[in-house]
């Protein structure tokens, strides 16, 4: 992430049951605007229709037409803080999101108040209160990583979550309920996920104490 290099401070912030929380119309408008063919978008409309956590409202996460759509519906978004705003380091992932800059006055009484107004407005979403300001070389936590400007760490979280699915996996496999195919279908991700981050010498001390499958 070389916006942790290149900026003094992060405003991390995430939508509020964001999946729960997408509105159906706004989703259908914005389709509209993406897809002229009026098949194409009846079924956009049967496919919101088989689910809802309140009338209009709702996307069911897991699914990968929500994946899509849910991403598809944040994109107004990316627009205007690029292009209305003029923020000049932005990233997203899904309902994650960082602005960056070098006025931390700025991040926090003008850009995170024009944020909540614009979700809450124009998309029916809002920020979850505990959001994050910063300066980036402390650490930047996203998508269970730490980011430094020169260097990316796990997350104490995602150094438990690793241990105990690796454990997990371990044990089933151990106790026959696994064949080692599916041992190693589900370690592979897991490991994949920590090579990211500096931490080698974690995931060695972690295979070493519970062993895995050569």
């Amino acid at each position: 992430m070389a916006e942790a290099g290149r900026f003094v401070w992060f405003l991390k912030l995430d939508v509020r049951k964001y999946f729960d929380s997408i509105d159906h119309d706004i989703l259908l408008a914005a389709l509209a605007r993406r897809f002229r063919e009026y098949d194409v978008l009846n079924l956009f409309a049967d496919i919101l229709g088989t689910y809802k956590t309140a009338e209009g409202k709702g996307l069911p996460i897991g699914n990968l037409v929500s994946q899509h759509l849910a991403n598809f519906y944040l994109s107004v978004f990316d627009h205007w803080i690029k292009e209305d705003r003029r923020v000049r380091g932005y990233v997203r992932y899904m309902d994650d999101f960082l602005l960056f800059g070098d006025d931390r006055k700025r991040l926090l009484r003008e850009e995170l108040p024009a944020v909540k107004e614009f979700l809450r407005n124009r998309l029916s979403l809002a920020v979850k209160p505990d959001f994050q300001l910063n300066r980036c070389d402390k650490g930047i936590p996203f998508l269970g990583y730490r980011v430094f400007p020169q260097k990316i760490l796990l997350a104490p979280r995602s150094k438990r979550r690793f241990v105990n699915k690796f454990r997990l996996y371990e044990g089933l496999w151990r106790r026959s309920e696994w064949p080692t195919q599916e041992l190693v279908r589900h370690m592979e991700p897991l490991l994949e996920f920590t090579r990211f981050a500096d931490c080698d010498g974690f995931r060695r001390n972690v295979i070493s104490r519970f062993g895995v499958l050569s």
